[in-house]
């Protein structure tokens, strides 16, 4: 039940990303009737002072104690990345272990959870090989990989996010009730599009497949035109206040 006509949208970051940051324009392109609420993480943005958390159940619990004194609200999650895989596990504890589903799930540049995988052990690389490994995935901005201080603050949030996405393993689960719309970056090596589909195997209400264009952060080189298709999943169809 909707109480105040609103949808909250749950926004989840990439590894080492601070959610307020990645989301903070979402809150002036989507319409009055989606509320956007990133969920800050530990050891990064105003919870810097936090130690990080290397593995999903923990970020997981951590974004749940967030989103469970909102009850009665309409509410769907959004997450990129790492952050898909967290919106997908924080969507099956919301509906499995609080009977509270989403009405839709939202994952970005995220292959389908059931999927063989080989984990990746960048974690462990060097800090000179890490970093090296981190401006080839094209997601941190240079004058911030160049700058020594900085990192000594970053590396330590992206090792642990490295290694939460590595040591996470798949559970087989009852298939969540709500729809799921999944987005994908046409030219994305890491998640191709055609790991995306399988995504239709964890709901039992529709499962769609978006693709724009970009690579894997197409979330941040695209918004004008991921955020009006998140807008449209979410507001009923003919509402007062979609955009065109």
């Amino acid at each position: 039940m909707r109480s105040s006509g609103r949808t909250r949208l749950y926004c989840l970051p990439y590894a080492g990303g601070s959610a307020p940051r990645i989301y903070s324009h979402w809150k002036r392109r989507l319409p009055a009737g989606i509320e956007v609420v990133p969920l800050e993480l530990p050891a990064r943005g105003t919870r810097m002072r936090e130690r990080p958390l290397p593995r999903v159940e923990a970020l997981v619990a951590d974004a749940l104690r967030q989103v469970l004194p909102w009850p009665g609200e309409s509410f769907a999650l959004f997450g990129h990345s790492l952050g898909g895989i967290l919106a997908f596990e924080l969507a099956r504890a919301l509906e499995h272990r609080h009977g509270r589903p989403p009405c839709r799930l939202l994952v970005s540049g995220a292959r389908a959870p059931d999927l063989p995988r080989t984990p990746s052990l960048d974690f462990l690389l060097p800090d000179r090989q890490f970093r090296d490994r981190i401006s080839a995935l094209n997601g941190t901005p240079p004058q911030v990989l160049e700058d020594d201080e900085l990192m000594e603050l970053f590396l330590p949030v992206l090792r642990a996010d490295f290694a939460a996405a590595a040591q996470w393993r798949y559970r087989e689960d009852r298939p969540l009730s709500c729809p799921i719309t999944v987005f994908g970056g046409r030219a994305d090596a890491d998640v191709p599009p055609a790991s995306l589909t399988g995504w239709s195997r964890q709901t039992v209400a529709d499962c769609e497949v978006e693709l724009l264009p970009g690579g894997h952060f197409f979330l941040d080189e695209v918004p004008g035109t991921l955020v009006p298709l998140v807008a449209d999943r979410l507001l009923p169809v003919g509402s007062a206040a979609r955009r065109p």
